[in-house]
């Protein structure tokens, strides 16, 4: 009977929800990121998932969750109404802006399930651009992934800080947690 319960126990801690997050990306060779230089967030379009309406509001969670990142680490920043690149670098030369960051997500997907044993998921990707030369400067993916079961359902725009921070540290060289 030990032994039973013993085993049990062990299953429901193996199949209890385990995140998986993956960074990857930096610099581009030969480009150094200031951070004291003035950012533009460009604005991010709404996730979708696959054969599903766009999750309303998610891409300005995203835009939050960068702001929300940069001003921790004390650098300057503003946003922009604007998705387009081209309107982005137009808009910070015309404000006196260094960078254009641009946000896409590019994995949504809402297991809205509990049961279901698939774990929400969010991936992310960040550019950094140059606002006068529009030359690519740095670049970072973040993906986070809820795995196994779970009994707390929620949607992938609570990865959302996790994933701005995470790709933003890739960039800029923050210490990993």
């Amino acid at each position: 009977m030990k032994y039973i319960a013993t085993l049990l126990a062990t299953l429901a801690v193996a199949s209890c929800s385990v995140p998986r997050s993956v960074k990857e990306g930096g610099p581009v060779v030969g480009q150094t990121v200031r951070a004291n230089s003035k950012v533009l967030v460009l604005n991010v379009s709404d996730g979708q998932e696959q054969g599903q309406a766009a999750a309303t509001g998610s891409g300005q969670g995203m835009v939050a969750s960068m702001q929300k990142a940069l001003t921790a680490h004390a650098i300057p920043m503003s946003t922009s109404p604007s998705i387009s690149l081209e309107a982005g670098f137009d808009e910070a030369n015309k404000a006196g802006f260094d960078y254009v960051m641009k946000t896409t997500i590019t994995l949504w997907e809402d297991n809205a399930t509990a049961w279901s044993g698939k774990g929400d998921k969010l991936s992310i990707s960040v550019e950094l651009y140059d606002a006068k030369s529009h030359l690519l400067l740095a670049a970072a993916t973040q993906k986070r992934v809820a795995t196994g079961f779970t009994m707390v359902s929620g949607t992938p725009d609570r990865f959302e800080d996790e994933c701005a921070t995470g790709a933003l540290g890739q960039i800029y060289g923050w210490p990993q947690k």
